[in-house]
């Protein structure tokens, strides 16, 4: 009686009622029929829902009023495939509900629907995590200090990183798994575990310790062991150094918080030292009068520091007399270091061409006995016949 109302209402013949009321899989073919329709439209709607978000993205008016709040950084990412989902997730449960699964199968479909809903939701939070960091980044900017500069990128990935952490956890409970009884028996090779990843702690820590004793940041030129080169990355594990090879090396944070840091970045002034070797023949007079003529050169070079300009004959070489140079350029980089140095050894070989100094290389003078007769030859090269 039942299937032929059925059959009345749905305008449909009783065989068909028949097998629509007929269980298959512990559950009516009506409801599986209801089911799939359903998905099939959610996965045609998402298209749609996606069209949505976007030009809701578009004529967000927090946008205009505020270009760097949280919300026009965050309608800034692409948020619609998650909220997309979102939405077709919760619809597709409600049906659920409206149908009225039954057995395995409502369990199943459950689970299943809210694990890729707790995925879609963890992943707007992450966004929201990047829009939050690119506000406080901002903010940052605008201060003196650049601890916040550092502190916020590595707040934001410790975020990221408890995140995935716990989106892992709400998955696993989604499927019906008990996580406390799973962190329990994980408990159980906690000291396994702890062995395992001591050399990851390590690291945590000295990244800590690097955030917060400040001796670099991101940008500065330093020197760790024979690794020299500027600071591209403080992450959680490592630090990233550009050297002038233009390679990347990584620099466990574990190692770089024992070792001496020599930051050239903070020198308020580079030193720049060389000895200038002139032949044995040189006057007296002659280099007396090249070291007042150098040091005025160095003294009147305008990223030099004039009370720091030394210029003074100061050594008896083997094969020359050797006079000292040694002053501070007030530079930043390294490539206006060189330029400069570049600019003060040429007119120095100006000056020495002018005044007729010759500079010394490595001689020798041999004395040769030929026939008794002693034969003298100056300055000749180390090979003899």
């Amino acid at each position: 009686m039942e299937k032929l109302v059925l059959a009345q209402a749905a305008l449909i013949s009783e065989d068909f009622a028949r097998i629509l009321s007929t269980n298959v899989i512990a559950m009516q073919n009506w409801k599986w029929l209801v089911l799939v329709a359903g998905l099939a439209v959610g996965f045609l709607l998402y298209p749609i829902f996606q069209f949505g978000v976007r030009e809701i993205k578009k004529r967000n008016p927090f946008t205009r009023r505020k270009p760097n709040g949280f919300a026009a950084h965050f309608f800034s990412l692409p948020i619609e495939k998650p909220l997309a989902w979102g939405i077709i997730l919760l619809l597709w449960m409600a049906l659920g509900d409206a149908v009225g699964l039954a057995g395995k199968v409502e369990t199943y479909y459950q689970h299943i629907l809210r694990a890729f809903l707790a995925f879609h939701v963890l992943k707007l939070i992450y966004f929201a995590i990047d829009a939050m960091t690119s506000v406080f980044l901002n903010i940052a900017s605008k201060t003196e200090s650049t601890f916040d500069d550092q502190l916020i990128p590595f707040a934001s990935k410790s975020l990221k990183a408890l995140l995935v952490v716990l989106g892992v956890l709400m998955i696993l409970q989604s499927f019906g798994l008990n996580v406390m009884s799973l962190l329990a028996g994980l408990g159980l090779g906690g000291l396994a575990l702890a062995l395992a990843a001591q050399d990851t702690a390590a690291n945590l820590f000295g990244s800590i310790t690097i955030l917060f004793d400040s001796p670099f940041k991101v940008g500065d030129l330093i020197k760790v062991k024979d690794i020299e080169g500027t600071v591209e990355e403080i992450g959680f594990r490592s630090t990233r150094v550009r050297t002038f090879y233009n390679s990347l090396v990584t620099l466990p944070n574990s190692v770089v918080a024992k070792e001496n840091i020599d930051n050239l970045g903070l020198r308020p002034a580079r030193r720049s030292r060389q000895i200038l070797g002139l032949t044995y023949e040189t006057p007296p007079e002659t280099i007396k009068v090249f070291c007042t003529e150098v040091q005025k050169l160095i003294s009147n070079h305008p990223k030099v520091n004039p009370s720091t300009v030394m210029v003074y004959f100061n050594n008896f070489n083997s094969f020359s007399l050797d006079v000292l140079t040694q002053y501070h350029l007030q530079v930043y980089t390294a490539p206006e270091e060189l330029e400069a140095q570049m600019e003060i050894f040429l007119q120095i070989m100006d000056i020495a061409k002018k005044l007729h100094v010759d500079f010394a290389y490595p001689t020798q003078t041999i004395y040769q006995m030929n026939n008794s007769t002693p034969l003298i030859k100056g300055d000749q090269p180390l090979e003899s016949n």
